[in-house]
């Protein structure tokens, strides 16, 4: 798990746009059907934003729930966090 955000709403605006142009255009590439390419950007949107947002489905002891989930379960929430990370970046 790499969050660099707790939130989707907390992504910006430009750095969302950027992805989905970037998918967009790979979608295109690949030579997918006019008809497939939203549905299939919006996957990639959807699977850049699960490795980037904190608050998501299946994430660490009980991949059935949510951080958000397991948070508001103990009243709890998360306003900012920190991420260390050791050895090489990858």
């Amino acid at each position: 798990m790499r969050p660099q955000f707790v939130t989707r709403d907390e992504v910006p605006a430009d750095l969302l746009a950027n992805e989905r142009r970037i998918a967009e255009q790979v979608t295109r590439e690949e030579g997918k059907p006019e008809q497939a390419i939203p549905k299939i950007v919006d996957g990639r949107v959807n699977a850049f934003l699960k490795d980037i947002v904190a608050h998501r489905p299946g994430v660490g002891a009980r991949p059935k729930k949510s951080v958000k989930q397991l948070l508001a379960e103990r009243g709890a929430s998360v306003k900012q966090f920190a991420r260390f990370q050791i050895g090489q970046a990858g």
